[in-house]
């Protein structure tokens, strides 16, 4: 793939990822205005889509898990027993151990299974719960994911120019797969993250919210959220 391709793609994401970012502003537009129903039912359409989207992104890499599993037990068996080592094998359980973290991370989010280092966040009322989940929309999911957007944008261009590949000449030839992977889960991330804080918002001003998926609890303890 010649450089000149890639970097038309690239510069042709950036621009959607420009056009895409005042979207990032709806929840505050919500909170502060809400007397702009437009903005509630574009809130709400946002947020539909993209817990589906996530929730169906997480429901696929979830079973590289087992497909992983397999694998390594497949080659511990063959290099333990019979001797055999297959590069390409003892690969595989790196690129899919990657997708299931990088890929799956909204879906963790979406699911509030994701790690929280403070200790009074479950004791707080459902409004602070909100308000705190759009202070860290803003303070801390943006600026992360743009960063990681921006810093990682020249590595993924230069690997998928070279279509970079194990060092191994028998291995996987796919680290550029591995390294877009970042960017996407940067991507995946914050767009779950909008949606937590549209819902937020939408909970702050007492508006109903769209269903969350199939089996995901409820947030901010509002029946609106319960899963279908």
């Amino acid at each position: 793939m010649t450089r000149e391709t890639v970097e038309t793609l690239g510069a042709a994401l950036q621009g959607i990822g420009w056009l895409a970012l005042p979207f990032t502003l709806l929840p505050l537009i919500i909170l502060c205005a809400p007397q702009f129903k437009i903005a509630r039912d574009l809130g709400g359409h946002f947020i539909s889509i993209l817990d589906g989207l996530n929730f169906a992104i997480g429901e696929i890499v979830k079973w590289a898990l087992p497909i992983m599993v397999i694998a390594v037990v497949i080659s511990v068996v063959l290099l333990s027993i019979f001797g055999i080592s297959i590069t390409k094998l003892d690969e595989l359980p790196t690129y899919l151990h990657a997708a299931v973290i990088m890929l799956g991370s909204a879906a963790t989010l979406l699911a509030g299974q994701h790690v929280r280092v403070d200790i009074f966040h479950s004791r707080m009322s459902p409004n602070r719960k909100a308000f705190i989940d759009i202070i860290g929309f803003y303070a801390l999911i943006i600026p992360t994911c743009i960063i990681l957007l921006w810093m990682s944008q020249g590595f993924v261009t230069q690997s998928w120019v070279a279509l970079e590949g194990s060092n191994e000449a028998d291995g996987v030839r796919g680290v550029y797969l591995i390294k877009t992977l970042l960017p996407l889960f940067a991507i995946t991330v914050a767009s779950q993250g909008l949606a937590i804080a549209l819902r937020a918002a939408l909970a702050l001003r007492g508006y109903d919210r769209p269903q969350r998926p199939e089996h995901i609890p409820p947030l901010f303890g509002h029946a609106q959220d319960m899963p279908k």
